[in-house]
């Protein structure tokens, strides 16, 4: 049961610190505080283990103040966002208290989302580069 809430909190305050940057043109930083002070204001009310969750929105805003040369597009948010909870719950047992693992976890899910992306952009491209040179 943690494991869902934890996925869905990141993906609402990741998505509503997406949507304040990108399409109200907020600062990022200003819409990753106003996320965080939010999610740590409602999500103890709302949970019994709401106070565990609000380091999780936390790093999920964190990942989406991504600049759009790094996560350009929606899609590649959410699967950075599901990529931060799924680390958040593996490494909640891991090095407790100690402070910066919600950054490191954001800094980790970004860079892997951005370097898939172009490791993949790269295939495809030398991958149609090999088919028509054979023609």
């Amino acid at each position: 049961m943690f494991y869902l809430q934890t996925i869905a909190v990141s993906l609402g305050a990741g998505l509503l610190t997406w949507f304040l940057t990108r399409r109200l043109h907020r600062g990022a930083v200003l819409s990753s505080a106003v996320v965080t002070l939010t999610a740590g204001l409602v999500l103890p009310e709302l949970f019994a283990q709401g106070g565990a969750l609000v380091p999780m929105a936390a790093c999920a805003s964190y990942v989406s103040m991504s600049a759009d040369t790094r996560l350009g597009k929606l899609w590649q948010t959410v699967l950075a966002l599901v990529l931060a909870a799924v680390l958040y719950v593996a490494s909640s047992s891991i090095f407790a208290g100690v402070g910066g693992k919600g950054g490191t976890i954001a800094a980790i899910c970004v860079m892997a989302v951005w370097g898939s992306t172009r490791i993949i952009k790269g295939l495809s491209k030398s991958a149609a580069d090999f088919f028509a040179s054979l023609f």
